[in-house]
């Protein structure tokens, strides 16, 4: 990339992140993650209180997870809609008149989403501190290494969403793709946790057939759903496995840059018009 092309990112990037950052929107989105957050929390103190007892070295790591999973629904449906809005709206053909590239300007995108992503987690480490010191509940090291491995989590999020925008010309049929998409991974982990519930001699042959199929299926989706290394990123926080820590850094990595070439190549094929 030249310095002309980082010129016109910069300045595409300054644009978007301005406008995401003073919507109202972004701030709803962190409102209802602290708030399902402070449910959970709520009802895991009630219990200590009931039972007089705590046993967990990690015990934010829970509405952590909420709450990122709330605030990565949000930015995979901002990156999601992000160009064909733009594609929509007449916008993007206007911009490529100019020196806009396919590569500035979803790197502009992706980099926009990420630092957006990166401030809510800014409010959300604020957020744990304050019931850290509200509660007496330990701000661990363990939260600042899930904190941290997040931002990672949160690139997977950006570059599916935006993949996903470059495959649609169409507001409506990019959250359309997001529902749909995102609704099949739940719909086979779900299938398939439920197969995995009954016992081994309960299940008819054609059954066992059939779990040994979505456990393949699993797997795969595994490794294509960004949420899926949102819940590995923050097993390896709990296991406390450096390697694994560096390893899912890395894969977060790799999948970033897989997803954002997949969409440089297709809208480069595709186009700018709806």
């Amino acid at each position: 990339m030249n310095m002309r092309a980082l010129r016109v990112m910069k300045v595409l990037f300054k644009r978007d992140f301005l406008y995401s950052l003073y919507s109202f929107g972004y701030y709803v989105a962190l409102f209802a993650s602290f708030f399902v957050s402070s449910f959970i929390l709520k009802n895991f103190l009630d219990s200590i209180g009931e039972e007089d007892i705590l046993v967990s070295a990690y015990p934010l790591n829970y509405p952590l997870y909420i709450t990122l999973v709330i605030i990565s629904l949000y930015l995979v449906i901002i990156s999601g809609i992000s160009i064909s809005r733009e594609r929509e709206q007449g916008t993007l053909e206007v911009l490529f008149y100019g020196p806009v590239t396919s590569g500035s300007f979803l790197w502009g995108k992706y980099f926009k989403d990420l630092c957006l992503g990166i401030v809510a987690l800014g409010f959300t480490a604020v957020y744990f501190y304050l019931v850290s010191a509200f509660t007496n509940i330990g701000f661990t090291m363990g939260l600042v290494k899930a904190l941290i491995m997040s931002i990672f989590l949160i690139s997977c999020v950006v570059s599916f969403g935006l993949f996903i925008s470059t495959l649609t010309g169409r507001i409506r049929s990019s959250v359309l793709a997001l529902v749909a998409v995102l609704g099949s991974f739940l719909a086979i982990q779900f299938a398939y946790n439920a197969l995995l519930g009954f016992e081994k001699e309960s299940l008819s042959v054609p059954m066992l057939y059939v779990r040994q199929a979505m456990s393949y299926v699993f797997r795969g989706i595994s490794w294509i759903s960004p949420f899926a290394y949102l819940s590995r990123g923050l097993d390896s926080v709990v296991l406390e496995n450096p390697l694994l820590y560096l390893a899912n850094i890395v894969y977060a990595l790799v999948y970033s840059l897989i997803f954002m070439f997949l969409s440089v190549y297709v809208m480069s094929k595709k186009g700018v018009k709806a």
